[in-house]
């Protein structure tokens, strides 16, 4: 998927020089390719959908409601890292090009991001198989890095500065995207798993949806530097429910306290 980004938003700010419709003549042809792909290849054997039938056979148990706490207080860490994240995509773009940094530099910023991510997400998983990270810290440290890396565009006027931002929100990103549907998984029940999962997307879809029209909203009534401000606030609030959720509701060992 990484790859993808970097690729894409690397070669974009050349495309769009060429002809903006050539942008979405690849995107059409791509998702031709991929879902020619998934109608080939995509598919579940039989035999492993007997197997699943087979453990779900008779199981109803339910979330604990310690666990569920927990759960929701992620779920709404991911919806405001996500509201602030979302600005990158959409506001931003508008800010720096206020600035006068040309449209080229900005989707570098995102072949960046992809760059840091390819590089960076093995090292943190080999990390993780020798010193055995808890998830709980995963996302405690990626809610110090969400908050650092929105405070900073409070006072990023050049492009350095973005590039700077841009590396705190990947190292964040790197860190707490892949570690919440683990972290929600772990809570949720056998039979509840596939219900939890789905929240999971939507929490942080419902995020990149209320994000850039929230900020755009801040912007005309106030400015970018509220905006920033606001984004940053937003994640260290529900970060610190989220923490005396998870203090409050779990043990030292990560596990749902009796």
């Amino acid at each position: 998927q990484n790859v993808g980004v970097v690729a894409g938003t690397m070669l974009v700010g050349y495309v769009i020089e060429i002809s903006i419709n050539m942008i979405f003549i690849v995107n059409f042809a791509m998702y031709a390719v991929f879902l020619l792909i998934v109608w080939l290849f995509y598919f579940v054997p039989p035999h492993v959908l007997a197997k699943h039938a087979s453990q779900r056979k008779g199981v109803s148990d339910k979330t604990p409601q310690r666990a569920v706490i927990v759960i929701f207080a992620a779920l709404a860490l991911y919806f405001a890292i996500d509201v602030g994240y979302s600005q990158w995509q959409s506001n931003l773009s508008v800010y720096m090009g206020q600035l006068g940094i040309p449209v080229r530099n900005y989707s570098l910023l995102w072949t960046i991001n992809g760059i840091i991510i390819v590089l960076i997400q093995p090292l943190i998983n080999r990390f993780d198989e020798s010193f055995k990270t808890r998830l709980t810290h995963k996302l405690y440290l990626g809610i110090l890095l969400f908050a650092c890396a929105f405070v900073s565009l409070i006072f990023a006027r050049d492009y350095p500065h973005f590039v700077l931002s841009m590396a705190i929100v990947t190292l964040g990103e790197v860190l707490t995207f892949p570690t919440f549907p683990a972290f929600v998984s772990s809570l949720s029940s056998f039979s509840e798993k596939g219900k939890y999962q789905g929240l999971v997307t939507a929490f942080p879809a419902m995020g990149r949806a209320v994000g850039p029209v929230l900020g755009g909203m801040i912007i005309d009534n106030f400015s970018y530097t509220t905006l920033f401000t606001f984004t940053s606030a937003f994640v260290i609030i529900v970060g610190g429910i989220l923490i005396g959720c998870t203090r409050i509701n779990l043990d030292d060992n990560g596990e749902i306290r009796k």
